[in-house]
């Protein structure tokens, strides 16, 4: 099977059936796991940009507005690049029972900050445009429309949901997965099995 088609059905295979896929199956004998997890937090305060902190840290930090990050368990890891953003507060909230538009794109965790090498499924016309410059057919299956999401529901992955709650609309949104969170021991089109995931995520509208 060429790339083109691989690519399409990846895009189609974790859009419409993520949560499907989804195990809550930690092990802490589990070394892939574990090292994920210590790669997840390596990079979040190290090489990341800006560098994050815990957000237990930000109480005792100098720094009048500092950058962290949460983390629900050792698996679940969340970054607001616009949590400081004049306004936000008077923005609509993402709730349990929320509708909202998002506009994304996923990555397979590199342990860095993540390329168009290792994209497996997007709607964002900019990521789009990356993938054209590889010669990559976009035409079948993608959309540019922004992903209806009804909380609650399991439309995409319970990692996400949970990591989307407490942001609001506007908010630009980094959510990284260890594998238990993202899709298991399963191969899925381009995410080998046992990957750690990043997602990009721009939540355009809240109802």
């Amino acid at each position: 099977m060429d790339m083109k088609r691989l690519y399409n059905i990846a895009v189609v295979a974790v859009v419409a059936f993520a949560a499907t896929f989804a195990l809550s199956c930690s092990n802490e004998n589990d070394t892939v796991l574990t090292t994920q997890q210590t790669n997840i937090s390596r990079y979040l305060t190290s090489s990341h940009q800006p560098r994050l902190i815990p957000e237990s840290q930000v109480s005792a930090s100098l720094d009048s507005e500092p950058e962290f990050y949460t983390h629900w368990g050792l698996n679940i890891y969340r970054y607001i690049a616009t949590y400081y953003a004049e306004g936000r507060e008077e923005q609509p909230e993402v709730t349990s029972r929320s509708q909202i538009e998002i506009v994304y794109t996923a990555y397979v965790f590199p342990n860095s900050k993540p390329t168009v090498a290792n994209m497996y499924a997007t709607n964002d016309p900019d990521s789009i445009a990356e993938l054209e410059k590889l010669k990559l057919n976009t035409e079948y299956e993608w959309t540019t429309d922004p992903m209806v999401v009804t909380m609650g529901r399991e439309e995409i992955l319970p990692g996400l949901e949970t990591a989307l709650l407490g942001c609001r609309m506007g908010d630009s949104v980094e959510i990284y997965l260890t594998y238990d969170e993202a899709y298991g021991k399963h191969y899925l089109g381009l995410v080998p099995a046992k990957s750690a995931v990043v997602w990009y995520i721009d939540i355009v509208n809240v109802k």
